[in-house]
């Protein structure tokens, strides 16, 4: 009979490995990151999700322990102790919303959790042409959505695993004949709790996926006339993290946690993050990060309350993200079910 503690402690340290000595290499080659940018699809994949984890800076791979895990490392969602439903806006700039809503639950008889996630980037344009720069007076749309089934999985009382199905579509303009792309995309990831300061190592990959192909032609001029042509496809924009948790500081009136977490983009140089929250007298909670590869959007600060909403234990979160040359990106989230 195999045994499971040692079987997932030599995952452990292989995926801890492979984690050290694939930013290693990365790193050496950071001068080749900028020449990334642009070459991915579906970059709305790593717009953060949850007002707690990007007023850490998005330093939360190792964290996740609230329903938001489905979208930052979906073996975190092993931590739920009950249902949980939380929804998230996110105002960017230039009058760019996102809003993503998921829900999850333990399943006793799979020692795990299953969760839902569905979310929709959205934006309204106003069609201009040479003759006219100020307006036709037609608007279009472009909306990005997501909709994914994840599911975590505990192997022992330290290790767990969890992976998630996304199936996400682009709409780019179709109200003025622009094309649309679809795909299924994967993410996976582990967690191990160490001990000591409840220490405990992640691992995620994050939006693995093939090429995501417009559909459609579109016409571009030659020496013989018009030509129909085929729209480039570009794959997911995929993200490795590996994250190191713990908590410094336990007090009856105060808790802390910190993260350290490096990431490498499919699609950009590498990065470090880093972020904390201290949660004083198990109400209000006070948060900040860092990521220091970021060109901006790099300091993120935040705050949230433990409330009761209709006998409902529940969490409002905010976050803003200083951008140094676009507004401020504003988070509010709303937690539902926390025992």
């Amino acid at each position: 009979m195999v045994n499971i503690r040692h079987t997932s402690g030599c995952l452990a340290i292989a995926l801890l490995a492979a984690a050290v000595l694939m930013p290693a290499a990365a790193f050496s080659q950071t001068s080749l990151g900028d020449q990334r940018v642009g070459t991915s699809s579906g970059s709305f994949l790593r717009i953060g999700v949850g007002a707690r984890p990007v007023g850490m800076g998005g330093a939360y791979v190792a964290i996740c322990d609230d329903i938001t895990a489905c979208a930052w490392n979906p073996a975190g969602l092993v931590l739920i102790d009950g249902y949980e439903f939380a929804i998230t806006h996110t105002a960017l700039p230039a009058d760019i919303d996102y809003n993503h809503a998921c829900y999850g639950m333990p399943i006793k008889k799979l020692d795990g959790t299953i969760a839902l996630q569905f979310g929709v980037l959205s934006t309204d344009l106003m069609e201009t042409t040479e003759y006219h720069p100020y307006g036709t007076g037609r608007e279009f749309g472009f909306t990005d959505w997501l909709f994914g089934l994840s599911v975590a999985k505990r192997f022992t009382d330290r290790f767990s695993g969890g992976f998630a199905v996304k199936y996400v579509r682009e709409e780019l303009g179709v109200e003025v004949g622009g094309p649309t792309t679809n795909a299924l995309v994967l993410d996976a990831g582990t967690y191990y709790e160490i001990g000591p300061r409840n220490m405990r190592l992640a691992v995620a990959l994050m939006n693995f996926g093939g090429d995501m192909t417009p559909d459609g032609r579109y016409e571009t001029g030659t020496e013989n006339g018009l030509s129909q042509s085929t729209y480039a496809g570009f794959a997911p924009a995929m993200e490795f993290k590996f994250g190191i948790a713990l908590e410094p500081v336990a007090r009856p009136w105060l808790d802390t946690v910190v993260d350290f977490e490096l990431a490498h983009p499919s699609d950009n140089k590498e990065t470090f993050r880093l972020g904390g929250e201290a949660l004083i007298s198990k109400v209000l909670a006070l948060r900040a990060g860092y990521d220091f590869g970021a060109d901006a959007m790099q300091a993120s600060f935040g705050v949230g309350a433990n409330v009761t909403i209709l006998s409902v234990a529940s969490k409002i979160d905010y976050s803003a993200t200083l951008a140094e040359y676009l507004s401020t990106v504003h988070r509010i989230s709303i937690t539902l079910g926390r025992p």
